[in-house]
């Protein structure tokens, strides 16, 4: 008698165990997983927006040398304009990055591009210390930026802007403003 008591007691265990198990799979399969997924997408959504994207996450591409083609590369492609196809050449020799995407400006958004390109370029010469030169090559147009108009746009040293509160105040809230984007552009953008 009380070794079925034991054994009903022990099968009852492992019942509500099994239960329990498959509730908790259940949870982290279609609540837990699902949300973190949301989450993700959002924050690379944001990733694409100069205006918030997370200048923390490519701090650690900060160089003295524009040497390492991985290092640029790698910081590309964690900036706005990542989801376009894009190659990339440097030349050492001239402190020169080209960054070529495989799409046209019309086909991608103008203002969205215009954006980009300051935030990008702003975010380089910010984090690679002796570059120099920045060449974008679109389907049909190409852009020079350099580090000296860019800092002269600013009014000071560019890696001086990567404290979180005034890389947000100084860079990205500006961007906000088709005005001042359009200024921008026209000082520091050679076509």
């Amino acid at each position: 008698m009380r070794l079925v008591k034991t054994m009903k007691t022990r099968n009852n265990v492992i019942i509500g165990l099994a239960i329990m198990g498959i509730v908790l799979f259940g949870l982290v399969q279609f609540i837990v997983i699902p949300r973190n997924n949301q989450k993700n997408n959002q924050y690379m959504v944001q990733q694409q927006n100069p205006i918030t994207h997370d200048i923390n996450s490519v701090i650690k591409y900060k160089s003295k040398h524009m040497g390492n083609s991985s290092n640029i590369i790698n910081l590309f492609h964690r900036l706005p304009l990542s989801n376009i196809k894009m190659s990339f050449e440097l030349f050492p020799n001239k402190l020169t990055a080209e960054v070529k995407y495989n799409e046209t400006i019309a086909n991608i958004n103008e203002n969205k591009v215009n954006k980009a390109l300051i935030y990008n370029s702003t975010v380089a010469f910010a984090l690679i210390e002796n570059l120099q030169v920045i060449n974008y090559n679109f389907t049909g147009s190409a852009y020079k930026v350099s580090r000296l108009d860019v800092e002269k746009w600013y009014g000071r040293d560019l890696p001086g802007l990567l404290k979180k509160e005034e890389w947000k105040n100084k860079v990205q809230d500006k961007l906000e403003d088709n005005k001042y984007v359009n200024d921008c552009i026209k000082a520091v953008l050679m076509k």
